[in-house]
């Protein structure tokens, strides 16, 4: 079996989560990087995403729309760390899919996201003083400081050895 791990990265999370892929993969990985056709060519393809609007970034879906009797194993990050979410996220990732594909694996962790969400947030904030619904947004933006954490990288190498070991 041979690798391919094509990733797209906003503020670095999903590059982290693709570099410890590509780890456990090891010399079996022939393509490591952003979206390009060598990367079609391998048995098993690692799609990392960072998540835009409830989905996957535009470069990652554009890749995943041409894929055809493919198996991937897609991972991403999300600002928000709320199980839920990060299911709607995946689930909705897959939407973008070929029926043809195998989705034969899946992980998805909470993210920091880029300041300027901070500083949106800060400012509805000074426009609402005290509204719980923004101070739960900052809080949840703190938390997401922390990721992908430790943790999270081990979750995800347990998930891609499933795969491999297979």
């Amino acid at each position: 079996m041979n690798y391919s791990v094509v990733y797209a990265t906003s503020t670095g999370n999903t590059k982290l989560l693709a570099d410890n892929v590509e780890e456990v993969l090891g010399s079996e990985c022939v393509y490591f990087g952003q979206s390009d056709e060598k990367a079609k060519k391998s048995d098993i393809i690692f799609i990392g995403f960072w998540t835009d609007k409830g989905t996957c970034n535009e470069e990652i879906k554009d890749f995943i729309s041409e894929l055809k009797d493919k198996k991937v194993f897609l991972f991403g990050s999300a600002g928000a760390g709320d199980e839920d979410y990060l299911n709607m996220v995946i689930n909705n990732v897959k939407k973008e899919i070929d029926k043809s594909c195998d989705v034969i694996g899946e992980f998805m962790c909470q993210g920091k996201m880029q300041q300027g969400v901070k500083a949106r947030y800060e400012k509805m904030l000074a426009e609402k003083p005290g509204d719980e619904q923004i101070l739960s947004l900052i809080k949840n933006f703190e938390e997401a400081l922390n990721h992908p954490n430790e943790d999270d990288l081990t979750r995800l190498k347990n998930k891609v050895k499933e795969v491999v070991e297979k």
